[in-house]
């Protein structure tokens, strides 16, 4: 989107919320209103891109105000928000109109997490699901894979003799696939915790990152980068950050393999740093693009690819981090992911 994205919030929000989305490193226009039907005019001026509504005692009227404006757009994304203590009894207006819902305020990363999904109408769980889903998974899965991993090792020093050598060797496969499930832990637990936000903040400039994972990229896809001269300095941690860049590399390698063609930026935008993919061809020709981000998509987009947890990971940090992590399909049908972090 060229323009910058215009929301109008309505009722009683927190006082917070519209100085956060301000804030975000997409900068964009918001207007606060009272009430959507009391400030019909200022809306309609605004033509918003999203609505951010938060009901009063007179829900039914704003809820008219809703699906007029939804005639009048039909590609509006709505996003009902809540004081985390009518949750409950929020979630009921949200169902009815098949909108996300947004306790405020939220865990770090969640409201621009909200936005992505109110803006492609998706109706995939909210991101702290899949991140519950991952922390569990990893916790039930470490510690019998530590107790199976512990008895081969034992096993594998009692078998000392020549004799031995075909079982010693039977063993040492068996460990080298239980070194890969803990990858794959590892990742989960990475996942997890890059959800809480950095566990440590560090002036980090994205092009050293970028640079070191580029020259350490698997298979190299050219053309590698174009980076903007100079510094491109954020505050956050380094090694989440890390993570996140190997990941959208790796994504980007895959995409390539896959017979995509392929554009790797790294600039300003906006408030902040933009790490920019743009991937043309037949692999994008039936990408989804409200699933981009869920956990396992591109494996299944991309047949035959490893690629799993990575976009997935590269959101989750990139949210963490209070940045923006989006999805769009470009004119002539590509698809470009943008991750943007403040400056």
């Amino acid at each position: 989107m060229e323009r910058p994205l215009r929301i109008v919030v309505a009722g009683p929000v927190h006082d917070r919320l519209v100085g956060d989305l301000r804030q975000l490193p997409l900068r964009p226009e918001v207007r606060p209103v009272a009430t959507l039907l009391a400030d019909a005019e200022v809306v309609l001026r605004a033509a918003p891109d999203l609505v951010l509504v938060a009901f009063g005692p007179s829900a039914e009227e704003e809820l008219g105000a809703l699906r007029m404006l939804q005639r009048l757009w039909p590609n509006l994304g709505i996003v009902v928000v809540t004081p985390p203590e009518h949750e409950v009894a929020a979630a009921a207006i949200a169902q009815r109109l098949q909108a996300p819902l947004l306790p405020f305020p939220e865990a770090p990363g969640q409201l621009a997490a909200v936005l992505e999904q109110a803006l492609q109408r998706s109706d995939r769980p909210r991101a702290d699901v899949f991140v519950d889903l991952a922390r569990g998974v990893a916790d039930e899965v470490n510690n019998p894979l530590m107790f199976v991993s512990g008895h081969l090792q034992l096993l594998r020093a009692d078998l000392q003799a020549a004799a031995e050598r075909n079982r010693r060797d039977q063993i040492a496969a068996a460990l080298a696939g239980i070194d890969k499930v803990h990858a794959a832990v590892d990742r989960l637990r990475a996942v997890a915790s890059a959800a809480t936000g950095p566990a440590t903040w560090t002036e980090v400039d994205l092009r050293e990152v970028v640079a070191q994972t580029l020259a350490s990229a698997e298979h190299r896809a050219e053309p590698a980068c174009t980076i903007d001269d100079g510094p491109q300095r954020v505050r956050g941690d380094r090694a989440q950050l890390g993570l996140a860049i190997a990941a959208i590399v790796r994504l980007r390698e895959e995409l390539h393999a896959a017979g995509a063609s392929t554009e790797l930026q790294l600039h300003p935008l906006g408030g902040g740093r933009c790490l920019r993919l743009a991937a043309r061809g037949a692999p994008l020709a039936g990408w989804n693009l409200p699933q981009s981000f869920e956990p396992y998509y591109a494996a299944r987009a991309l047949r035959g690819q490893a690629q799993g947890l990575g976009l997935f990971l590269a959101q989750t940090v990139v949210l963490g981090h209070r940045g923006q992590a989006t999805a769009r399909r470009l004119p002539d049908g590509g698809v470009l992911f943008e991750f943007v972090l403040p400056a």
